[in-house]
């Protein structure tokens, strides 16, 4: 299971493995927020299909 991770709206979200997240973030602190949960391929597929969406292309 893979993770799309936004830690603040001046970044760009990253893509974690479980194990990665687990270890650098706490799920109970309000610090982050999951976007999305998936495959590796399902995560990039929503990463640029976000970042379309933003830049309108």
């Amino acid at each position: 299971m893979y993770y799309v991770i936004l830690d603040s709206d001046k970044y760009p979200p990253s893509i974690l493995h479980e194990d990665q997240y687990f270890q650098w973030y706490n799920p109970m602190k309000g610090d982050h927020r999951v976007e999305f949960r998936g495959t590796m391929n399902q995560c990039y597929d929503f990463v640029s299909r976000r970042n379309r969406l933003q830049t309108g292309h």
